[in-house]
């Protein structure tokens, strides 16, 4: 593994931390809602995480091709 791909790792783990941060402040924001409205509700913040997941998946998998190297 070159340095090229460990930092391209690195930037993907970081993307997930991201995620992981975004999954809680929306879980929190429906865990707000159910507690106002007295009862568990659909858990809405699964679309967006799922497509933001779907994403980086996607990233990981597509093969990278026509970029130049840096080096």
């Amino acid at each position: 593994m070159d340095e090229r791909d460990r930092k391209e790792l690195r930037e993907w783990i970081e993307e997930w931390r991201y995620w992981l941060g975004g999954a809680v402040i929306l879980s929190v924001i429906w865990g707000v809602h159910c507690l106002r409205k007295g009862e568990l509700t659909f858990y809405w913040p699964l679309t967006p995480l799922a497509v933001w997941a779907a994403v980086l998946i996607a990233v990981a998998v597509w093969p990278r091709g026509g970029e130049p190297d840096d080096s």
